[in-house]
């Protein structure tokens, strides 16, 4: 199954097969961190079959929290008692007349596993079993399905998780609700059935942006030794003036990359920024002059006497193909300019090697 149609200000993404979707959604995900590498190169794979391998670790996981007992939280409530817990609500227990009856109003916190982070692991389950199609799978997710329901642990579609506060005791919650994060961004290509091409859903032309940036970060991250290399990300770059006027901060351009890879043992440093448009200039051969200055920008403006490595630190603008590998790059006053593609109609492992090699130099 293929994406087709994406909106006309977007014409080098036409056909990108459902599976190499769900490749880039395994790259960007949290999940690609977590996992060990033999589960990451099972992943890598058989991206045709991501549901079912991530149904399988699923179950796994969140059985064994089952076992271990899920994690648990505070709730605050407020209920109408025969004794005292917590604190007494004085208006609530006069305004009804509690008191006559033996009663009283508390506010109090109760130990509960119905927290967040349980119904977002349990939203999860409900989303994995509409997209599951064997059937001893689909079993099991309905047994899970029944567990929660069973412990009364609502359901959420949204959380984050890198908000919350993990000890060492519910650490290890943090795999689980990346395999869930997945499960809610894997529903979205499966949106289109059959197999056949299909138009493509309005969202997803920023959607698919974003995702292109993210993935080649989480590839990244996971590739480069970390011993070796200093991966970062979305950081903003100030511009080098001397002097200004009071108000130019509110005029002045943002600079945020996309990635900052640096090779600690032979000093070189590799801005990269991710495109998802065509290459060129619209009804031209040439590359976009907006992007080119972009680029420019970002090594030219940077340069510093006391940071050795933006003297000569390299640029690359990596944008995502169909059927065609670009592979061009320019030395502009000391700094090599990169303008490479990715192809996304290639197998997975093709991709995963095209992109080793895109950025070999490093």
């Amino acid at each position: 199954m293929t994406l087709n149609h994406l909106p006309s200000s977007n014409n080098t993404l036409n056909k990108i097969p459902i599976r190499n979707i769900w490749l880039l959604l395994l790259y960007a995900s949290d999940l690609y961190r977590d996992i060990n590498e033999q589960q990451r190169v099972k992943f890598e794979e058989n991206p045709e079959k991501i549901i079912d391998l991530i149904a399988e670790l699923y179950f796994k996981v969140v059985n064994d929290r089952f076992r271990k007992s899920l994690s648990n939280g505070y709730q605050s409530r407020i209920d109408t008692l025969t004794r005292v817990r917590g604190k007494i609500d004085n208006f609530g227990t006069a305004r009804k007349f509690l008191l006559e009856k033996g009663q009283v109003q508390c506010s109090y916190n109760e130990l509960t596993c119905n927290i967040p982070k349980n119904q977002y692991i349990h939203g999860a389950a409900h989303v994995l079993f509409n997209q599951l199609t064997d059937h001893n799978l689909r079993n099991e997710c309905k047994k899970i399905i029944n567990r929660f329901n069973r412990l009364k642990v609502g359901q959420l579609k949204n959380y984050n998780y890198k908000a919350d506060y993990f000890d060492k005791y519910n650490r290890q919650d943090i795999l689980l609700l990346s395999i869930a994060k997945l499960i809610f961004e894997l529903s979205i290509p499966t949106e289109f059935v059959g197999n056949h091409s299909v138009n493509i859903l309005n969202k997803t032309d920023e959607w698919l942006r974003f995702l292109f940036e993210k993935a080649i970060v989480g590839f990244c991250q996971i590739h480069f030794d970390h011993n070796n290399y200093s991966i970062s990300s979305g950081t903003q770059f100030k511009w080098q003036y001397t002097q200004s006027t009071n108000n130019i901060e509110k005029f002045m351009p943002n600079m945020k990359t996309d990635l900052i890879i640096e090779n600690i043992t032979t000093h070189n440093r590799l801005i990269i920024d991710t495109k998802c448009t065509s290459i060129f200039s619209k009804n031209s051969s040439s590359f976009k002059t907006s992007h080119l200055y972009q680029l420019y920008a970002y090594v030219r403006s940077q340069e510093q006497i006391n940071d050795p490595l933006s003297l000569s630190s390299s640029g690359m603008l990596l944008y995502p193909t169909v059927n065609k590998s670009i592979y061009e790059h320019v030395i502009i006053q000391g700094h090599k300019l990169i303008f490479c593609t990715i192809d996304l109609t290639q197998d997975p492992q093709s991709i995963k090697t095209s992109l080793l090699t895109l950025f070999s130099d490093i």
